[in-house]
């Protein structure tokens, strides 16, 4: 899907600091990671995408995402991103001026009731200070999404030895606040050992990337009933 191919290269309360340097997209087990990632989100949202409704990009950080979904062929006018630092809003809306990005609150998202088709959290829950918080900011995911719609979660599945400060998001999060899945996969290659490939990522990471034990985070997609 042109998601993939074509993509060249994501504070306050109530987020946990999170440590951005090592995720630099230059690294190419970084770039193999986004990849695989992009290509699971594409299918789980395949017919959204070729659709006509909207979708939204919570904790949508710089825009990489949003870059990703217009490089696809969504219509700009189609694409939303929120984030609570304004420094990142302004990133965003510089590295993609067509979507509407605005500083916003996960958790009182300022959109009304079932206004998209997609809503996507990719690892922004797990940056929320509590889990009454990643509560908060699932029941206002499933609130602004439409009948019929899909909403994915990406995050952890493992601890992050590197920061400690982020939390795991449980199922038991997602049934809390209604969210429940239709399905659930594990990707991610551990990101330590990705980036450390180097020049047989291309070879290596594929196979590795299929190895259970070695996949750190986990895919939820959600679908509202009609």
């Amino acid at each position: 899907m042109r998601m993939v191919t074509r993509i060249q290269t994501r504070g306050s309360e109530p987020y946990v600091a999170t440590p951005r340097r090592a995720w630099s997209i230059e690294n190419p087990g970084n770039r193999a990671a986004r990849t695989e990632l992009l290509r699971a989100i594409a299918a789980a949202v395949a017919d959204e995408i070729r659709g006509a409704r909207s979708i939204l990009d919570v904790g949508c950080g710089t825009g990489w995402l949003l870059e990703a979904l217009s490089a696809a062929g969504v219509d700009e006018s189609r694409l939303f991103g929120v984030d609570l630092a304004a420094e990142r809003v302004a990133a965003a809306r510089s590295r993609v001026p067509g979507p509407r990005i605005r500083a916003a609150d996960a958790r009182a998202l300022p959109y009304p009731n079932a206004n998209f088709g997609t809503v996507l959290f990719v690892v922004a829950l797990s940056s929320l200070q509590s889990h009454d918080d990643v509560r908060a900011a699932l029941r206002e995911g499933k609130r602004v999404l439409a009948p019929g719609g899909v909403l994915v979660v990406y995050e952890p599945r493992v601890p992050n030895p590197m920061n400690s400060a982020t939390r795991l998001v449980r199922r038991s999060d997602l049934d809390s606040a209604g969210v429940s899945t239709a399905s659930a996969s594990t990707l991610t290659l551990l990101p330590a050992l990705g980036r450390r490939l180097g020049r047989t990522t291309s070879a290596l990471h594929p196979l590795l990337s299929r190895v259970p034990p070695l996949r750190t985070h986990r895919l939820y997609v959600h679908r509202s009933p009609l």
